[in-house]
């Protein structure tokens, strides 16, 4: 584990916690769209595991998962980076349905593109920047 865990544009040393957003692109309202990645890092050397909910919109109980793991006492021992995404898909999300507002399945779209839709460019930035950062 280095000294300091880059994210986004962002650094976190060890010990330390940082919400980051990663821009994704605009909504027809020109509303910004972005993943939202909460960093954890304990203040010992040790692997990096990321865990991610809501991928659909419709899912919504991985949000609630995801935020009670980040206040578990035990974090307090921990090795490593933990890396979190409470809500992948914040579009569909908010809508509660599985679907983006284009009614594509985000699921069918990975591995993305930077150039693509609003579906494939939020895949392209999950695929490219999050998941090479996760050990497991």
């Amino acid at each position: 584990m280095s000294e300091n865990f880059s994210l986004g544009g962002v650094e976190v040393g060890p010990g330390g916690e940082q919400t980051i957003d990663i821009p994704v692109g605009v909504l027809l309202t020109h509303a910004p769209v972005h993943v939202t990645a909460r960093v954890k890092r304990g203040k010992k050397p040790g692997p990096c595991l990321m865990v991610t909910a809501c991928l659909h919109g419709d899912e919504i109980c991985g949000a609630e998962i995801v935020r009670r793991l980040m206040m578990a006492p035990a974090l307090k021992r921990m090795r490593g980076t933990l890396v979190v995404v409470p809500v992948v898909n914040m579009p569909s999300f908010l809508l509660r349905s599985r679907y983006l507002p284009d009614r594509r399945d985000l699921n069918r779209l990975f591995p993305g593109a930077a150039a693509g839709s609003l579906g494939a460019r939020l895949c392209n930035v999950i695929s490219k920047e999050l998941l090479p950062m996760a050990d497991a």
